[in-house]
């Protein structure tokens, strides 16, 4: 009963609008609907499936299949809403095999279902940590009842199939069956029974669950020896901690976050830890506190370990039983938060219905470039709601409709060979920037680029032939237009100029 009332509870904002403000979601929808349909007239000339190994592929095979049938909006949420219950599904399962009994805790994790990672839109991560979680519940039910060669098979395809979903959700896992294996041996070496053999098998088990993730990790473009590495940023990690609570209330997020912590100590004599917890935190508090802000491509990865932190909280933590009032003001919190994100999801309409009426006139096929008209404002957008506080602004994929709606081209779209399974074929190639940013709206008023404007959007360099249309998005209250451009659609969120040749 408390678990259906959690569900309906989560679900709840998914039927209020039809495009969530999640920022990479429209991106990462548009990517899916493209494979989904690889026959398309418009979309056929302009983009290409690229299957291979590659941790990311997850959502994607799910979702080129979903989409073949249905409406693309519906089956999209039904995805999206996979990236938010498979985390809480992992804790619930989990906490169960950790702890043998069935307890309302796990179940307090809907209150980080809302989180800095699934409002910026990773589905492929958070789905990967799901399935860690619950791969992880498997293990310690094998090793309990001895099954060493189905525990080690199951643990194999379950590393493999996490792979594919994000190699983040590896290291979960990793680290969740090693501090499993750990534990046990400790016990054992307290207990003046622990054999050299023990130690091997130990080892040896571990080895051949994640040899042949280590095998699929060289095959993939991860393993060709380049290793980029972001800037440390030390003071933000402050904030960043806060990223299993995080919504785009920071007033929220932080009696959230305040919340758990103190009850956490508050109850902390009557607590019991999951096998190897104590060990597994540590390592992921290190990791948390030395992480770069980047890494071969993956952003924000500090925020990614605070997210395992969190999870494990509810996952690896078992507390006494928990007084009714505790019990209530948790639920209340939770409905607090969904509550919340569903008026802001519901105000998110209008921005939708904005572009919606500025691409309607763009034909199938045409090129449209998108600019964004506040430069430099990645957080401190009017009105707030449109940003994770501190953190980055949710509606920078919004322009994504293009493709799905009037399937236009739109230079954005994550399709690059190294990251998914999709590329963008000749002559779109050459106008496609795949991991960057909209250009800012002054930008376009300029005749010619410094190399740093071209590293980012190499597009800019004779846009005006490049393309038919530019989408501005938010843009200021005064604002000029560059010459060239005539007016087609001038809402208050979105506007479209049509390219005059």
């Amino acid at each position: 009963m408390a678990a259906t009332a959690l569900a309906a509870v989560l679900a709840f904002p998914f039927f209020l609008v039809d495009v969530p403000p999640v920022l990479d979601y429209p991106n990462h929808l548009a990517r899916y609907f493209v494979l989904a349909h690889p026959d398309d007239a418009a979309l056929s000339q302009m983009y290409a499936p690229h299957w291979t190994i590659l941790p990311n592929l997850g959502m994607d095979a799910i979702g080129a299949a979903v989409l073949r049938i249905g409406d693309v909006h519906v089956d999209g949420r039904i995805l999206l809403a996979l990236s938010l219950f498979a985390p809480v599904i992992g804790v619930v399962a989990y906490h169960f095999a950790a702890f043998g009994r069935w307890s309302y805790w796990p179940l307090a994790s809907g209150l980080i279902a809302y989180n800095g990672p699934f409002f910026l839109g990773f589905m492929n991560f958070l789905l990967a940590l799901g399935l860690a979680l619950v791969g992880a519940a498997c293990w310690i039910v094998l090793r309990r009842r001895n099954w060493m060669l189905r525990r080690v098979l199951i643990g194999a395809v379950a590393a493999v199939l996490i792979f594919f979903c994000h190699i983040f959700g590896v290291v979960l896992f990793a680290l969740l069956i090693g501090g499993d294996e750990v534990d046990r041996l400790w016990k054992r070496y307290r207990s003046g029974v622990l054999r050299p053999r023990d130690v091997a098998y130990a080892v040896g088990a571990l080895l051949a669950v994640l040899s042949p993730v280590i095998v699929l990790y060289f095959l993939s473009p991860l393993g060709d020896g380049n290793v980029s590495v972001g800037e440390w940023r030390g003071l933000a990690k402050l904030w960043r901690i806060f990223a299993p609570f995080m919504t785009t209330s920071a007033e929220l997020t932080l009696a959230t976050g305040v919340a758990v912590v103190s009850l956490l100590i508050l109850i902390r004599r009557g607590i019991r830890l999951a096998p190897g917890m104590p060990l597994i935190f540590i390592v992921l508090v290190l990791a948390f506190a030395v992480a770069p802000s980047a890494l071969n491509g993956g952003t924000f990865v500090d925020l990614r370990f605070a997210m395992m932190i969190g999870l494990l909280l509810f996952a690896g933590v078992q507390p006494r039983a928990l007084p009714l009032p505790v019990i209530a003001v948790v639920g209340a919190f939770i409905l607090l938060r969904s509550g919340y994100v569903g008026m802001t999801w519901l105000d998110h309409r209008q921005d939708v219905a904005d572009v919606r009426a500025a691409i309607a006139a763009v034909e199938p096929g045409a090129r449209v470039m998108v600019a964004r008209g506040h430069p430099g404002h990645l957080t401190d957008v009017q009105p707030p709601e449109r940003a994770l506080p501190g953190i980055y602004r949710l509606d920078g994929h919004i322009a994504a409709l293009l493709l799905i709606e009037r399937n236009a081209f739109w230079p954005l779209l994550f399709a690059d060979r190294a990251q998914q399974p999709l590329s963008v074929k000749p002559p779109f190639d050459q106008i496609a920037a795949p991991l960057s940013e909209p250009p800012e709206w002054p930008l376009l008023a300029k005749d010619s680029y410094s190399a740093d404007e071209l590293r980012t959007a190499r597009y800019l360099q004779n846009w005006r032939a490049s393309f038919d249309y530019v989408l501005l998005i938010d843009p200021a209250t005064s604002v000029s237009t560059p010459h060239g451009l005539m007016p087609v659609y001038q809402g208050r969120y979105a506007q479209l100029f049509r390219i005059d040749r």
